[in-house]
């Protein structure tokens, strides 16, 4: 009986299996790998739709009701549960000799005078030249008075050193209210390139020295100043809002605000040239 020779199995095919069956492996792998993410996909709840939420404003809104808005021969006037008004103007050298007492009997309630300004182009510290006349008969006659300075400062600095100058005009006179009134008098003038950042910084100057003096300070400017040249949010909680716009039948500004100058061409009884109109919001 002839021997039976074992057939050798060639490297070579042994490493063809080997890869063959890897390949299998793998491809078994993927597959269960795929059908577990179907099953857990078709099983996973849907989200629900996210509601977008209402970015918080910083700063702070009035909640004044213009339903209760008043206007009577030029005077507007306020009253609802939480608030009621006063009528005022505010003058300064440009309105010349008033007879404060027929101002008074015109209806006018209180008064914010010009105590002084720097120069736009100088820099130099002034005091207006009827503050004292306008504010001694002002009060004799019986009206509220407050008073403002016109800024034209350039850095924190020169804020603080108007504050230092309008506090000593003051300090002989009843006043309680100080105003911070920062616009440019000329387009080529010494603030025309103030940025935002300078303004506040300015302001808050001035009003820290002002409420460190004991009195109330305010903020004037116009609202669309108040929008974009300085920020009310770094002053909401030193200071009150004095806006002026004009040409509104109630104001459209949202923000916190304590006195309305509503028209710069106001005829009162005793003045002889247009003036400021404005109505002060005093909470109950």
């Amino acid at each position: 009986m002839a021997k039976k020779t074992r057939r050798r199995i060639r490297p070579e095919r042994v490493a063809l299996l080997v890869i063959i069956f890897i390949a299998c492996l793998i491809g078994t792998v993927q597959a269960i790998s795929i059908l577990i993410g179907k099953l857990h996909h078709e099983e996973a709840p849907v989200p629900s739709a996210q509601v977008p939420q209402e970015t918080i404003d910083p700063i702070y809104r009035h909640d004044y009701d213009w339903k209760y808005l008043k206007h009577n021969d030029g005077l507007y006037t306020y009253e609802d549960q939480k608030y009621t008004s006063s009528v005022g103007i505010d003058v300064s050298y440009l309105q010349g000799d008033i007879d404060w007492n027929r101002v008074k009997a015109a209806g006018i309630e209180f008064a914010i005078i010009r105590a002084g300004y720097r120069g736009y182009e100088t820099g130099i510290l002034h005091e207006d030249s009827h503050f004292r006349t306008n504010i001694e008969n002002a009060l004799a006659a019986g009206l509220d008075v407050g008073v403002y300075y016109f800024s034209q400062m350039i850095t924190p600095e020169e804020a603080e050193e108007e504050a230092v100058f309008v506090l000593d005009l003051v300090r002989d006179y009843p006043v309680s209210v100080i105003a911070f009134d920062l616009e440019e008098a000329d387009s080529e003038g010494r603030i025309a390139a103030n940025t935002q950042d300078i303004n506040t910084q300015g302001a808050i100057a001035f009003c820290r020295k002002i409420k460190e003096a004991g009195y109330t300070p305010l903020v004037y400017g116009s609202a669309s100043w108040m929008y974009t040249d300085i920020r009310m949010k770094d002053l909401q909680d030193m200071c009150q809002f004095w806006m002026a716009a004009y040409d509104w039948s109630e104001p459209k500004f949202p923000y916190v605000f304590m006195i309305w100058q509503y028209d710069c061409r106001g005829r009162i009884d005793g003045i002889k040239t247009d003036v400021d109109m404005n109505i002060l919001f005093l909470e109950k």
